[in-house]
């Protein structure tokens, strides 16, 4: 039984999960999207795929399943790490944005983190510049907007993944 854990990480968060899911699901190969073949896919029993939410959007998530016709009867699992609240509206809303109820996967939304040190330049400036304006909008002083987001959060634990890793357990009972 091989399990394939993939992952997209821009700050380091998702790729702390794919890093705790691994010592959970063993034997396992970890691998980062940027590296994925498609040899890889063919070769596991079960994949993981983890990235990093923008907008609803699970980033990689699109080229990981335009190849979902080579891994469809296998056991997916797609995990999600953010920084928003986790609600059933927020779960609809990933779902819809990715076209998930085109695909038989099984998707976890995770509390992840934020630490703009962590960003990219690019991503830095343009959340420095969403920041601001939604001081305007909002009323806020640009000043207590930096203040908070100048110290890092990190949600991340191993016991977010608890529920993931039952179900995965419970499927490989029914395999066996």
């Amino acid at each position: 039984m091989k399990n394939l854990i993939i992952y997209k990480s821009n700050t380091g968060f998702t790729k702390s999960y794919a890093e705790m899911l691994s010592r959970r699901v063993v034997p396992n190969e970890i691998i980062e999207l940027k590296h994925l073949r498609l040899k890889d896919l063919k070769e596991a029993d079960n994949i993981f795929f983890g990235g990093p939410l923008r907008n609803n959007v699970i980033e990689g998530l699109n080229k990981f399943l335009k190849h979902y016709d080579l891994i469809s009867n296998k056991n997916i699992f797609i995990f999600a790490t953010g920084i928003e609240p986790i609600t059933d509206e927020k779960k609809e809303n990933v779902i819809f944005a990715n076209g998930l109820d085109l695909y038989h996967v099984r998707l976890y939304l995770l509390p992840g983190g934020m630490d703009v040190s962590k960003m990219s330049a690019i991503k830095r400036k343009l959340f420095k510049i969403a920041m601001k304006q939604a001081s305007k909008k909002q009323g806020i002083s640009e000043d207590l907007i930096n203040q908070r987001f100048s110290t890092p959060i990190d949600l991340t634990n191993s016991s977010n993944l608890d529920k993931m890793v039952d179900v995965y357990h419970r499927v490989m009972i029914k395999k066996d």
